[in-house]
């Protein structure tokens, strides 16, 4: 009985190690993407003077980046 609750408890403590390491590749992601690529990207869009269509398709690149950090936070639950 022992051996069996060891072996339970040693699979469940990587279970757990699993969700932490998850967690914070989230918390990494979300803050990479937020605090780094959206402005970046916003800098450069503005930055290269675009003009009609272009620049309208080009401006929704910062609101996919904020969908896909949305995506990878809801693929948490």
């Amino acid at each position: 009985m022992s051996g069996e609750f060891g072996t339970m408890m040693k699979q469940n403590k990587k279970g757990q190690n699993s969700m932490g390491s998850g967690v914070m590749a989230v918390i990494f992601g979300t803050i990479l993407i937020v605090a780094v690529a959206i402005p970046v990207t916003q800098s450069a869009i503005d930055a290269a003077n675009l003009t009609g269509i272009t620049s309208t398709i080009v401006g929704f690149i910062p609101v996919f980046l904020g969908l896909g950090g949305l995506a990878l936070a809801a693929s948490m639950v």
